[in-house]
């Protein structure tokens, strides 16, 4: 049921409980209840997504980063969720120990983001920048994408057993 109230809004945010109902076969009362559900565990956020290149930021890259020593690492992910420009921070495993993806106007930006910021950060050993030329899809945009099918699959059951 979950995922297929998350499906319906993400398709359209501002879609009606009542046309969600009509189209699932799933009571108002029960959607507007796990809707709040999802909103009170966290699971769902409401935002208003903005297309980046369209606002005027045109350098989005990955910026993959050594800490050294690597006891910093939490204090380092710590000062990098605090910059603007940083949109996702994750440890990983492999070559290095955090990555990193950021949202700047331009090169320009980039480089003084870079140099001003990240790599003034106590640990910050070594980087390495890739610059994505085109983004084809961004993530956070068609975050449901996953698990529509299993939403869809789910909503024909709901429909099938009342039918």
């Amino acid at each position: 049921m979950d995922f297929t109230i998350l499906a319906h809004l993400q398709e359209d945010g501002r879609k009606s409980f009542t046309d969600i109902s009509q189209e699932t076969g799933m009571s108002v009362g029960a959607i507007r209840n796990r809707y709040n559900k999802l909103l009170q565990e966290n699971v769902l956020h409401i935002i208003g997504w903005t297309d980046p290149v369209k606002a005027g930021f045109n350098s989005y890259s990955r910026v993959n980063i050594t800490i050294r020593p690597t006891e910093l690492i939490n204090e380092v992910a710590k000062q990098l969720v605090a910059i603007p420009e940083i949109t996702f921070v994750g440890m990983t495993s492999g070559n290095y120990d955090i990555e990193i993806n950021l949202l700047c106007k331009d090169n320009q930006d980039l480089l003084e983001v870079m140099h001003d910021k990240i790599h003034k950060i106590q640990g910050v050993y070594e980087t390495q920048t890739t610059i994505y030329l085109k983004v084809l899809k961004w993530a956070s945009h068609n975050v449901s994408e996953v698990f529509s099918k299993k939403a869809l699959a789910n909503s024909e059951s709901i429909k099938a057993k009342k039918g």
